[in-house]
């Protein structure tokens, strides 16, 4: 549970305790210590940096203090620290469990406070936090809680979120919106995937005002037809929705600061706010923030790899990027400064041409057949279709495709700096080398939509 709570925090640590009490709240069990000896009266809690936040009015004072006290003797020296708790009583036991967690970096100013803090859901990490406390606490998840996959947790939390989204939009909180969207993302069109905008915004709103409105608003049950409008929508113009009807199209450019649903192409879709990205879902799934690849995450990282590209050739580099990344089919890049010497020594197994700087059309063609574009740190191709060599080497997986451990080899074995960028037809990235240090292969699978200004 930590682990999948960082992946949407990193600047956070998290520490996650369940306690269980018997009716005198007097703790006969806890997750963290097989001797819950912690809980001491005369203990002095010093909680002078962490803030209690309730996830319901109940409370339980004996139990909270105990849990309270165990992290104090965590010793936290972070400047500031929430600790959200919730309570439970079921006919079995009686359970507590908190989290706590701290800012990386310490800046917070925070202060105790006798009395917690509501509980409000305003971040897909709260509703992560929340869809985990209760499923921990639930007599009905509690025995089987510990072995459910993350996947099922984070959905979980995004259907959660987009509810006190559409709540917040529309004071309506729908239930099938989350399983609408997925179902859009993922069907087709006469064989084009949806894209387009659904704005949340209650019918008479003086801040919308439609361009065109429907005489018989569209329930969202109707799946056909709502893809079929869908279709319809642009960035331009964007559907409508009240919380349980489409009615009609407005003109995007005449609203400002509003909630919405942007489609971005097979099986992708994200929540937002405005330009501000609140959460992105791909296949069903939200994609946590390691994941979403942007531009200076990936010119700090060209720039590690190739010290000697400039400003202008990263531009170019992360311009190439976004034009792979749109391909229809998948495909290999290699950016090096030795790409001219490359492309003679391996003349071979590729097909050398004259350097030609990557556009769209350009990129399109030359990625018709298998192979790797063989390119400099300017974004001039100098060879297609390459065939990588490259000793065996530790970086490689058996998980992984010959594409992915080709790459792995050569970068290890080249005689130049050298990154691949790797583009697989559904619209997922590897960087090789990797971003992450710790070498781990989900970390590695960005997922890249660079034209949207939302990311």
């Amino acid at each position: 549970m930590r682990g999948l709570l960082a992946k949407f925090r990193p600047d956070c640590e998290v520490t996650f305790v369940v306690v269980i009490h018997d009716h005198d709240n007097a703790v006969i069990a806890s997750s963290v210590d097989p001797r819950p000896a912690f809980v001491e009266p005369s203990y002095k809690r010093k909680t002078s940096n962490i803030t209690l936040i309730s996830c319901e009015n109940e409370r339980n004072p004996v139990v909270e203090n105990a849990i309270l006290g165990y992290f104090d003797r965590l010793q936290i020296t972070s400047g500031g620290a929430d600790f959200i708790f919730k309570s439970t009583r079921t006919e079995l036991d009686h359970r507590t469990a908190g989290f706590l967690i701290t800012k990386r970096d310490g800046n917070r100013d925070t202060h105790a406070t006798a009395e917690p803090q509501p509980f409000v859901i305003t971040q897909l990490f709260d509703a992560l936090v929340y869809v985990a406390l209760q499923y921990c606490l639930s007599p009905r998840h509690s025995e089987t809680f510990f072995g459910l996959a993350p996947d099922l947790l984070s959905r979980a939390a995004a259907q959660l979120y987009l509810q006190k989204i559409s709540q917040q939009a529309t004071s309506r909180m729908n239930y099938g919106l989350y399983e609408l969207c997925c179902d859009l993302a993922a069907a087709q069109y006469e064989g084009r995937a949806g894209a387009g905008y659904i704005i949340l915004a209650r019918r008479g709103s003086k801040n919308i005002k439609p361009c065109i409105e429907f005489r018989r608003p569209i329930h969202l049950s109707h799946n056909t037809g709502v893809r079929k409008l869908i279709e319809m929508a642009s960035k331009r113009f964007a559907l409508l929705f009240d919380g349980d009807y489409f009615y009609g199209f407005v003109d995007f450019d005449k609203i400002r600061d509003c909630h919405q649903i942007l489609f971005k192409g097979r099986g992708i879709w994200t929540m937002q706010r405005g330009e501000k990205l609140l959460a992105m879902v791909s296949y069903g799934t939200p994609v946590e923030a390691d994941r979403i690849l942007t531009k200076g995450v990936f010119q700090a990282h060209a720039k590690k790899c190739l010290p000697t590209a400039d400003p202008a050739g990263l531009e170019k580099l992360w311009n190439i990027a976004t034009i792979a990344a749109e391909q229809p089919v998948g495909t290999n890049i290699l950016f090096t400064p030795g790409a001219p010497q490359e492309a003679q020594r391996l003349s071979s197994q590729c097909i050398p041409i004259r350097p030609v700087a990557l556009t769209s059309e350009v990129t399109t063609q030359l990625t018709a057949i298998d192979g790797t574009l063989i390119a400099d740190t300017n974004g001039n191709v100098h060879a297609v279709g390459a065939i990588m060599d490259g000793c065996s080497t530790e970086s490689g997986t058996w998980q992984r495709g010959g594409r992915y451990n080709s790459a792995a080899n050569y970068v290890t074995s080249s005689a130049y700096p050298s990154m691949i960028f790797i583009v697989s037809q559904d619209g997922y990235v590897d960087i090789v080398p990797p971003m992450n240090p710790k070498g781990d292969k989900w970390s590695m699978k960005r997922y890249l939509r660079l034209n949207s200004t939302a990311i």
